[in-house]
């Protein structure tokens, strides 16, 4: 009886945290002031509390509203864009390896945590799965985080120099070329997302998507809950159509992730928050030094222009990174196919392929 007050008492508290943050437009907002929130609770009183089962519910909804986000015509534009994705595959796992073994060799992190610490997916998502492999997720979900603010505080400005640095160049040369206004195909707009919920097609998808997580993690895969409840997610969107996922939802699931992770940081952690200082930096530099050169990559051997290779290198969330492109003039449709399969492989293969890495280590 108990540990359902503490873990209501958290709940409240993240809840205030995350909304709070979230009105001052702090990025991800809702999850950082939740953890946050709930890691001050835990360092004052030492109670704070997340119910397992709650993780495995919450790992199904992350997995849903991923695959979710699949349409049909989204798969007749991966045709046109099978090289930039493989490219962009490729270098998200030589960033996962490299700025993951340079942690491990420069600092104190045992290897899962450093593999999961660099993984280019969401925040929440990554601390879940990294737990099942040994991992520390207090500290995944700290890097984590660390990771976005970086992106949303130094990248926005830096692409805007960029842009205009590149148009500049073009321009002395009498090749201008502006900076494209983002047009959806026709397909685009096929799938595009409808003005309101059907909450009729969105019950149906959270029971399709329930079954085949808890399916796939009683068949013990990694990650399964999350894994199954994507591709379940994927199929039924694809076949039934697109549905508008509403905002207050959205925000319960980020601030129940910070709940989560926030619960993870005891007295221990903080004060030995000095192991971080290292893959701090290293996470720092590794994220624009990857965002530079794989950028001019890609727009160098495939048929994407600058400001769109710059965006789908960025390891940002899905929805952030449509958002700041369309306000900059990108191919937001593009970007957001691109990061759409970003996150389905690294959720999907991320985890097998750190599990390997690691159980090799230790041979």
């Amino acid at each position: 009886m108990n540990n359902w007050i503490f873990f209501l008492i958290t709940i409240i508290v993240a809840t205030a945290g995350g909304l709070l943050s979230r009105k001052f437009k702090v990025p991800s907002g809702a999850m950082v002031g939740a953890m946050f929130s709930v890691i001050l609770l835990n360092l004052i009183t030492e109670k704070a509390y997340f119910i397992p089962q709650v993780k495995t519910g919450l790992q199904m909804l992350s997995g849903t509203m991923i695959g979710c986000r699949v349409g049909r015509s989204d798969l007749i534009e991966l045709k046109k864009l099978v090289k930039p994705i493989i490219l962009l595959i490729v270098a998200f796992i030589l960033m996962n390896l490299i700025f993951g073994g340079l942690m491990v060799a420069f600092t104190d992190l045992d290897v899962p945590t450093a593999l999961f610490s660099c993984s280019p997916g969401g925040a929440s998502d990554m601390a879940l799965i990294g737990e099942e492999l040994g991992a520390n997720p207090a500290h995944i979900a700290f890097l984590q985080v660390l990771r976005l603010l970086i992106i949303f505080t130094f990248c926005p400005p830096l692409f805007r120099y960029l842009f205009r640095k590149k148009i500049s160049l073009n321009s002395s040369s009498n090749e201008a070329e502006a900076v494209k206004e983002p047009v959806l195909s026709e397909e685009a707009d096929k799938s595009s997302v409808p003005s309101k919920t059907d909450y009729k097609k969105l019950i149906m998808a959270f029971l399709v998507c329930a079954a085949a997580g808890l399916f796939f993690n009683f068949l013990g895969i990694t990650s399964g809950a999350m894994l199954g409840a994507m591709l379940a997610g994927a199929t039924f969107t694809i076949f039934i159509g697109k549905n508008k996922f509403p905002v207050n939802l959205r925000t319960f699931m980020s601030i129940l992730s910070g709940a989560y992770m926030g619960c993870k940081f005891t007295r221990a952690d903080i004060t030995n928050i000095k192991v971080l200082l290292i893959p701090i930096l290293i996470m720092f530099l590794g994220i624009l030094t990857f965002i530079l050169v794989n950028a001019a990559l890609l727009s160098r051997f495939t048929d994407l222009d600058y400001q769109t290779a710059m965006f789908a290198s960025t390891p940002g969330g899905i929805s952030e990174m449509a958002l700041l492109s369309e306000e900059m003039g990108v191919d937001t449709f593009k970007v957001s196919i691109l990061h759409t399969c970003r996150l389905f492989f690294v959720i999907a293969f991320f985890p097998t392929m750190n599990k390997l890495v690691c159980s090799l280590l230790e041979k």
